[in-house]
């Protein structure tokens, strides 16, 4: 169902933000709808709603974004204007107010939960409000509750300081901690939290259900993005994240590899010529020591050109395993003419 943002009629039911928890499958569900339709929707898997989505466990808590440019506020001011208004006819108003329900309409194609919410809500209560004794004043009073969340999170994130959040909470009204619970009845198998006016109680009954279940926030070390996990061994959030660092782990594992057998490979040349040029100093030959000496220094030098841009990837290690086995072989046929 699509929300119309030019309606000019108030509506009857209530706009509500209903979330589950699904601790086995790790995932969350919001649906943003009338009551009615949302709960036919949890119980019959029928009802038009205007959000349904299941996504990973957090989500949700990671999406909250900050709004904090007075975008929200400053277009409530133009709707309270507008009550003030009287003399005008209510074409005149509705076009007076049209900037503000285009801005509302962005926020709705967003497709996040939080500020499509915040837009229904928003027009919902403007047209509530108007006929209403100090329309304007509870009009303020509503809008304030809905948008405060959007100055909280420009300042901080719940996980990072859950602290600081808390504390915060002592300066909230009773509208702005008004949360429902419905319990698992019949087709709806999981408890659903619901909020009309705020979600800021359900930010804090989202919080405590996963301290309660000991659900840790991380970053990954792939993407480097947040997610939840049920302990603090989890590094990695999704299953793509893991197929790179499977990629990763393997890469790194035929680097050691290489490195390992490159350095064998350069011990077991250094021995070789180690030897020889110990034999002959046994045999007490000085020019011949001299020569096969002169020659060893400038192969070893050599080898470790080579060797290092084995590492680099500039030469293939069966290169420079010949040049090695090739070097030996001048080296014995030296010997042999010595």
């Amino acid at each position: 169902m699509i929300y119309d943002f030019n309606s000019k009629k108030r509506d009857f039911g209530r706009v509500i933000f209903a979330l589950t928890l699904d601790r086995k499958r790790k995932t969350e569900r919001i649906v943003i709808g009338k009551e009615n339709d949302v709960r036919q929707f949890f119980e019959f898997s029928g009802g038009d709603v205007f959000f349904e989505k299941t996504r990973p466990i957090g989500s949700w808590l990671f999406s909250l974004s900050d709004e904090s440019d007075g975008e929200w506020n400053s277009n409530g001011m133009i709707l309270r204007d507008s009550y003030s208004r009287a003399f005008i006819k209510e074409s005149e108003r509705f076009k007076m107010i049209k900037p503000v329900s285009e801005f509302l309409k962005m926020k709705y194609d967003s497709n996040e939960p939080t500020k499509m919410f915040a837009a229904i809500r928003t027009w919902e209560d403007y047209l509530n409000c108007y006929n209403l004794d100090y329309g304007a004043d509870k009009l303020t009073e509503r809008l304030s509750a809905l948008y405060k969340p959007f100055g909280i999170y420009a300042h901080f994130n719940p996980w990072e300081d859950e602290a600081v959040f808390a504390a915060k909470q002592d300066s909230w009204r009773d509208s702005e901690t008004s949360i429902e619970l419905w319990y698992p009845v019949v087709k709806r198998p999981f408890e659903v939290a619901v909020v009309s006016s705020s979600i800021l109680p359900l930010i804090v009954y989202y919080l405590h259900k996963l301290e309660e279940w000991k659900y840790q926030f991380r970053v990954c070390k792939i993407c480097d993005s947040h997610f939840l996990a049920p302990n603090r061994h989890y590094a990695l959030c999704s299953d793509d994240c893991r197929k790179k660092q499977a990629v990763i782990t393997k890469r790194e594992f035929e680097e050691r590899h290489v490195d390992d057998n490159l350095d064998k490979l350069d011990n077991s040349d250094y021995n070789y010529w180690y030897n020889q040029l110990r034999k002959l100093k046994k045999e007490g030959n000085d020019d011949a020591v001299k020569i096969f000496k002169d020659i060893f220094d400038k192969h070893r030098k050599e080898a470790v050109k080579k060797k290092s841009a084995v590492k680099k990837g500039r030469i293939l290690m069966a290169v420079y395993t010949n040049w090695l086995f090739s070097e030996q072989a001048e080296a014995n046929n030296l010997l042999n003419s010595l």
